[in-house]
């Protein structure tokens, strides 16, 4: 990791020596932190009330309120509960560690701390802090994505997970790099979540849908975005959200955007979510034969598609790719 972090977190230091609290918050300032102080632990309680820290850094011997007792009143509290707690201390003994590894602490660091030492403790928290939140986010989308799925019947049967897979082969293919990445998995999972704005009756209609039907039908993209518009872990994904139904040439919804106009990664998923749609059975027609499947979407490079695409998705189909993807996420036999 770079000398600098720039990020931004907010953080929270505790400790009622002046010149020990002033040498830390140069230290994270000037690695790009935000950072908020108090002097004891009860201050930190009240500040709580109106910050809310990434995380935490605080001494364990203090007046009034001592760590060991502003950790636990935090714990204590559903917004602090998950929030990283490092100790940082001059009481290194086995018991003062002992101590505040039975309580659960996160980490602690014994004074005096190198600018090294509190930089990678800092960062190494934080960072698993935010991979164990992306997981646990992912989960719960996961299952949202497939409560909605299961509206619409057999057709949506593992459509989440069979575009994703698609679409990550082909960025893959592409040379993305691990935040195209990130947002295309997250892209992926959304893509459909409007649908749980369409009513049940259009979706597992038998039978193409009439034109009043399909235009509540093409408002999810918009409900979709809607819905996760605000959400900072998702802001990237909402161009894919909003823009999947897009075509290359203009014709598509809900913008009507053409050619470089729309996002790359809807571009993307544009390819993946049709290909997985055409050979899926749906309400109204039978799946499409694999190969025939293909031919339609190497036939709209230019038209549907955007042609950079279409020539990702080519070379996936070829290395063999899409099948193992298609065969992987076939419905489990009754």
């Amino acid at each position: 990791m770079n000398d600098t972090d720039v990020n931004g977190s907010t953080l929270l230091i505790v400790e009622d020596d002046p010149a020990m609290l002033v040498a830390f918050r140069d230290i994270l300032e000037g690695s790009g932190y935000t950072v908020t102080t108090a002097s004891n632990g009860k201050d930190a309680l009240r500040l709580l009330q109106e910050v809310k820290p990434a995380l935490i850094l605080s001494d364990i011997a203090m007046p009034g309120m001592d760590g060991i007792e502003l950790y636990k009143s935090i714990r204590a509290r559903p917004e602090g509960a998950a929030v990283p707690f490092i100790f940082v201390t001059a009481r290194g003994t086995r018991e003062d560690i002992f101590a505040a590894k039975a309580l659960g602490v996160d980490d602690y660091i014994t004074k005096p701390a190198t600018r090294t030492e509190l930089l990678t403790a800092v960062r190494a928290r934080l960072q698993r802090s935010d991979e164990l939140l992306l997981l646990q986010l992912k989960a719960v989308l996961r299952a949202m994505a497939n409560a909605i799925e299961a509206r619409a019947g057999v057709y949506t049967l593992r459509h989440v997970e069979a575009v994703n897979a698609y679409a990550q082969a082909m960025a893959l293919e592409l040379g993305w790099d691990e935040f195209q990445l990130e947002a295309l998995d997250f892209g992926a999972i959304l893509h459909d979540v409007g649908k749980i704005g369409v009513p049940e009756k259009i979706l597992s209609k038998e039978g193409p849908l009439d034109e009043d039907e399909w235009a509540e039908m093409r408002m999810h993209p918009v409900y979709g975005a809607h819905m996760i518009e605000g959400n900072p872990y998702l802001d990237s994904a909402l161009p894919l959200v909003l823009h999947h139904h897009e075509r290359w040439d203009g014709k598509g919804y809900p913008d009507g955007l053409a050619g470089e106009a729309i996002p790359l990664g809807a571009r993307l998923l544009a390819v993946a979510d049709t290909f997985h749609a055409m050979t899926s059975d749906r309400p109204y027609r039978p799946a499409l034969a694999f190969e025939k499947a293909f031919a339609e979407i190497l036939g709209q490079s230019g038209k549907q598609f955007d042609p950079q695409m279409v020539a990702a998705f080519e070379r996936c189909w070829h290395r063999g790719d899409v099948a193992r993807i298609h065969k992987s996420v076939l419905p489990d036999p009754e």
